[in-house]
């Protein structure tokens, strides 16, 4: 193995790596997310019914209706696992919904023992830095729950997931998910929310 993972071929080696351990966990990710939310009691549920609510778009999210169009398309399944249920006309909330995503490089000059797969996993007896560090990406979710008739905020939460990652479609439901954990009395503190993400899709973990 030594042979093979020679120096001057070492980070096309560990990409290679990353490539079969990234294909290996595709069936079952875990999303783990930092979540700070807080609620009101306007937010407690009138009737055991749905609770509907419509989007409220800020000017920016206005002047690229068709991204934040499919934002609301991925986010609308999510709310109503929590009773909120989109119905613009019966509104009795507004939802806010800013949903992000950014790639970056954690360190330059990344190490293989100490990246993507975690300290002390790796194949070779020395500290190896690599070339190029693999991506990751950063997923922010922020939600603003308002009451539809005098615009109070109802329900704040911010959720905030770092992984290697690409696939948006998937992983932003998930991190909203987590977003809505303690929906609607909130949380008195941050929180580290974790959410499987299955096939079939997003299941917060109790």
């Amino acid at each position: 193995m030594h042979a093979f993972c020679s120096r001057r071929a070492a980070s096309r080696c560990v990409l290679l790596l990353i490539s079969l351990a990234l294909t290996a966990c595709g069936t079952t990710r875990l999303i783990d997310s930092d979540v700070r939310s807080f609620g009101s009691a306007k937010a407690a549920p009138a009737t055991n019914g749905p609770q509907f609510y419509r989007f409220e778009r800020l000017p920016s999210q206005q002047a690229k209706a068709s991204a934040q169009e499919s934002l609301e398309a991925l986010a609308a399944p999510v709310l109503a696992q929590r009773g909120l249920v989109l119905d613009a006309g019966a509104a009795r909330f507004t939802v806010e919904l800013r949903m992000s995503v950014e790639a970056f490089n954690r360190v330059a000059g990344w190490r293989a023992e100490h990246g993507l797969f975690g300290a002390g996993y790796g194949m070779w007896s020395e500290p190896l830095a690599l070339n190029v560090a693999p991506a990751l990406y950063r997923y922010t979710v922020q939600l603003l729950l308002r009451d539809a008739t005098d615009k109070s905020v109802v329900f704040e939460s911010s959720a905030q997931h770092e992984g290697p990652w690409s696939d948006h479609s998937k992983v932003l439901p998930a991190v909203l998910m987590a977003a809505l954990r303690d929906f609607p009395a909130g949380a008195e503190h941050t929180q580290r929310v974790l959410v499987d993400l299955l096939p079939d899709g997003p299941r917060l973990r109790p």
